[in-house]
């Protein structure tokens, strides 16, 4: 048996489709870490980057885990430059907060490097020392200054 072909056409058209509605459901920097908390923070490799007129620095990898899970982290790129804006914004906003120390900057250059991979990894012990205490303290982990370093 078969049936005429407009009639199986005009069934479909009474068939309306479900409208699709997008949501944006990216986390709002000003509420992504509200109902989440850091639980771990390892500053691991570091990359040397050629800068303007061939002046080399050091870009730190930061991996920041969310809720405990390996597949919830984030991995951020920053300078110790970048690092120690962040400490002094934190000191400015949370005076009540005792704000560790970072390792002491001196002098960096790229024969230094060559010279001492100890100087790295002092340096490096050092920066993880400072974001583990920072970022992983419980008055500081929902401020806008870290939520805008982790972010930003």
């Amino acid at each position: 048996m078969t049936r005429p072909h407009s009639h199986s056409l005009s069934q479909l058209n009474k068939v309306l489709p479900v409208p699709i509605s997008l949501e944006d459901r990216t986390p709002d920097s000003s509420h992504f870490l509200e109902n989440s908390h850091i639980t771990d923070v390892l500053v691991g490799d570091y990359h040397i980057i050629s800068g303007d007129g061939g002046r080399p620095y050091i870009v730190w990898v930061i991996r920041i885990i969310i809720n405990g899970s390996t597949h919830n982290s984030i991995c951020i790129y920053k300078r110790y430059t970048d690092i120690e804006r962040f400490r002094q914004m934190l000191v400015k906003q949370h005076k009540d907060v005792d704000i560790p120390d970072l390792p002491v900057k001196d002098s960096m250059s790229l024969q230094r490097m060559m010279w001492s991979s100890n100087w790295l990894e002092t340096r490096r012990k050092g920066l993880q020392w400072f974001m583990t205490n920072v970022l992983l303290n419980p008055k500081l982990q929902h401020s806008n200054v870290v939520t805008e370093f982790v972010l930003g």
